[in-house]
């Protein structure tokens, strides 16, 4: 009864959106992490040449850009991917790396986010 207990619990916090997936790691540079439909990693780059990067990768993946912000710490980038629209945020963690996290559709899609990591990953 205790164990039926427990998996109740379990699948609360995994309905929530409590639970993480991790790749490869903790936190670390070049490592993934999904978390509510978001696939992000840090990159050994900064906001400058990632951002760059991100967009030259979405043109190379014939994702066509329909909005696109940077500021000083920050920036985004919307695309569309078939009908999915796709979301990438982008934040300077310091001079040298910045995180990235995507999100393809309202829902996430791990294997579309990831292909758009290894492209920007293939211009950096």
């Amino acid at each position: 009864m205790k164990s039926l207990k427990n998996l109740m619990i379990l699948l609360v916090l995994l309905s929530t959106g409590c639970a993480a997936l991790v790749v490869g790691g903790a936190a670390a540079v070049g490592t993934y992490t999904y978390v509510a439909g978001q696939l992000q990693r840090t990159y050994n780059a900064n906001l400058d040449a990632t951002y760059q990067a991100t967009l030259a990768g979405c043109e190379a993946l014939g994702l066509p850009v329909q909005d696109k912000q940077k500021q000083l710490s920050k920036a985004s980038v919307k695309v569309i991917d078939g009908d999915r629209e796709v979301w990438i945020s982008l934040t300077a963690q310091s001079s040298t790396t910045t995180e990235v996290s995507i999100r393809v559709g309202y829902l996430g899609d791990e294997l579309a986010s990831r292909r758009i990591h290894e492209a920007i990953q293939a211009r950096l």
